[in-house]
């Protein structure tokens, strides 16, 4: 039988790369990749990675349903996405799934939130681009921004406290997550405007929490 080579998984020094037949047509590439991570469990064990994709020269919807893929059929926590061609970049933070419930896939926002703009998903939200004043995000999963969050974000909309909230910048006045709510004093908010500084928020206790993503 002859060696399906449309799909070909290499372990690089900072996760998975997935190379792509560039003659091959999107459905054979879907069809591949589902049918070798099928046959391939140990290579996808339940892990934290990056996945970058090189080869084929795919549209964002196209690679995006090859990370749905993924998703499904592996119980990997994907933490940063790569189109070494060039085309595309995400960053994604897996939905949480819970026992008994299917997974719902992450909403990707590409760019900013202005003013008047809001994301409302059952699901975990990414957004690369700053949320800004008198935008909003709301999610029933977790929440990471690629840029600072100056607007009003809801995390664990469902009543979810295990949610988190990310972002390379935390500027906003009010952040909640679950049935919790904090506000950011504004000497806070000043502080951080110009600051480039990884950070998360979440649940302990009956408060909020903000600690550095290196921890």
């Amino acid at each position: 039988m002859q060696k399906d080579n449309t799909v070909i998984f290499k372990g690089g020094k900072n996760g998975i790369v997935i190379i792509m037949d560039e003659a091959a047509m999107y459905e054979k590439i879907a069809e591949s990749l589902r049918a070798k991570i099928r046959s391939a469990h140990k290579f996808f064990a339940g892990a934290t990675t990056t996945i970058s994709f090189k080869g084929k020269e795919l549209t964002e919807s196209e690679l995006l349903a090859l990370v749905e893929i993924i998703n499904a059929e592996t119980d990997l926590s994907i933490s940063f996405i790569e189109d070494l061609t060039g085309t595309f970049e995400v960053a994604a933070a897996k939905a949480p799934r819970k026992s008994g419930k299917a997974a719902v896939d992450p909403y990707f926002h590409k760019g900013g939130l202005r003013s008047g703009q809001a994301i409302n998903h059952n699901g975990s939200v990414v957004v690369l681009g700053d949320v800004n004043a008198g935008a909003e995000v709301v999610a029933t999963g977790s929440v990471v921004v690629f840029g600072a969050i100056r607007g009003m974000v809801h995390a664990g909309a469902g009543g979810d406290r295990t949610t988190f909230v990310c972002a390379t910048s935390m500027q906003p006045i009010q952040l909640r997550i679950a049935d919790i709510i904090t506000y950011f004093p504004r000497e806070v908010i000043m502080e951080n405007k110009n600051k480039i500084d990884p950070v998360y928020a979440f649940v302990k206790g009956e408060e909020i929490y903000v600690a550095p993503v290196a921890n």
